[in-house]
């Protein structure tokens, strides 16, 4: 349900800073302005005025009005932008809530902005990831959406199905009329081209789906493996303590690499060996857990290790994750003899201390994640769109099932049904309030 309400909300972040940016949206946004700048405010264009109440001026800045519908909300908007204090924006808000704005509740402004029909809901979303990007190619990937491009690869498959849908129910309509083959023909070949569509845009948004979160590394090995002092290398500080003392390390440390634009999580673990203290088996019990949400394990050998075989790993992961792994030998500019590596699993060699191998590493650590900067993801995506896609799929492979035919033409219409509105749940066009309220509610205050 659209609001009639007028809000309120600083659009910079808490603190202090060079300017705030304090926006209203509503039918009271125009009025609240004039009441506070004294002035006649013409859309678009830009007005130095005061924000003055009851006498007393509390800013000065540039005040720009935004006429309904051409506002990022659809409604009448304005912005007021002056001095970034703290107490100077607060002073603002009291007074604006006073004269009959409430304070936005987080991401209203968007919220009202698809309600009013100026975004669709991948284009809503788009603006929080864009906010919350890690990555150059993450910010590319939400502009992409962001513009539109996501939801016109979902509403040009939606177009599909609508043609195909209307010649059915005109058959359900009219069932007198039979079905020449040549029409089955031509029916089967556009099902298989709206299946190719959706498989290109199911795998495109799996790619854009890992840009929206970190990829999860853990790092697993015994004591002294040298799994803290890698961590620190590529971190460049000291995160984690490093000493010769086996059990140094007893809780998970993390850090956020950016490899190539691309964030990765790195988890260093407590050494996984048998041990009578209940701080060290509190952190080797962590280390286990944290292989069971990783996207790969990384297993850490030093000098102490010539042969590695399948009963080797076991003893490091026990049986709790299904998790892909990987092998690396540490301390490589120690000579030693060659670790042989009698599994299926790839063994990669580096050293901490000189930084030996570390360049190789990081990028066969894209590699294994099978991230690349090289071939771009074009959108932003989210689970709940891989999830629909993945659903729209399901349903429209369901009509395999059925041969085209006077009998099974109902069957065949609702699996498509079905199809478009799991597809059309992605932008929001079916969409639960409780959905919305999910999805908004993740969103910055004034956004």
């Amino acid at each position: 349900m659209i609001s009639s309400d007028t809000i309120v909300a600083s659009a910079t972040a808490p603190g202090r800073g060079a300017i705030s940016i304090i926006r209203l949206s509503g039918p009271l946004s125009l009025q609240i302005a004039k009441i506070l700048c004294g002035k006649q405010l013409k859309p678009r264009i830009a007005t130095f005025g005061s924000v003055t109440f009851n006498t007393e001026t509390i800013d000065t800045g540039i005040w720009i009005y935004f006429a309904a519908p051409h506002s990022f909300t659809g409604e009448d908007a304005v912005e007021f932008q002056g001095h970034g204090g703290p107490v100077v924006v607060q002073a603002i808000l009291r007074v604006a809530i006073e004269l009959g704005a409430r304070l936005a509740n987080p991401g209203e402004f968007s919220q009202r902005a698809f309600l009013n029909g100026k975004i669709d809901l991948t284009q809503a979303e788009a603006i929080s990831d864009l906010i919350n990007a890690s990555s150059l190619s993450a910010v590319k990937a939400a502009n992409n959406s962001l513009k539109g491009e996501f939801a016109n690869s979902v509403n040009a498959i939606v177009t599909e199905l609508v043609v195909l849908r209307t010649q059915l129910e005109a058959h359900i309509d009219f069932p007198d009329e039979d079905i020449e083959p040549q029409d089955t023909r031509a029916f089967s070949a556009a099902i298989n081209h709206i299946k190719r569509k959706l498989n290109e845009l199911l795998i495109s948004a799996h790619d854009g789906a890992k840009l929206n979160q970190s990829a999860e590394i853990v790092l697993i090995g015994e004591p002294n493996a040298g799994k803290s002092s890698l961590l620190n290398s590529l971190a460049k500080e000291p995160l984690a303590i490093v000493t010769n003392i086996p059990g140094t390390t007893r809780d998970l440390v993390r850090y956020d690499l950016l490899i190539d634009g691309l964030e990765i999580r790195i988890t260093d673990t407590a050494g996984i060996r048998s041990t009578n203290d209940i701080i060290e088996t509190e952190g080797i019990d962590r280390a286990i857990k944290a292989m069971e949400t990783a996207d790969l394990v990384l297993c850490l050998f030093d000098e102490r290790h010539h042969l590695i075989t399948d009963d080797t790993i076991q003893k490091l992961i026990g049986n709790t994750t299904n998790t892909p792994l990987g092998l690396v030998s540490t301390k490589v500019d120690i000579k030693q003899k060659p670790i042989r590596n009698h599994t299926s699993y790839p063994l990669l060699g580096l050293s901490a201390k000189t930084g030996e191998g570390l360049g190789e590493f990081q990028s066969w650590l894209l590699e294994k994640l099978n991230l690349t900067t090289h071939c771009e993801t074009p959108y932003l995506a989210r689970e709940r769109h891989v999830n629909h896609l993945a659903l729209a799929k399901t349903y429209i492979d369901a009509t395999d099932q059925h041969k085209l035919s006077t009998e099974t033409i109902d069957l065949i219409a609702e699996d498509l049904r079905l199809t478009q509105n799991a597809l059309s749940e992605i932008t929001g066009k079916f969409t639960s309030d409780d959905l919305l309220t999910s999805i908004f509610s993740t969103f910055c205050i004034g956004k």
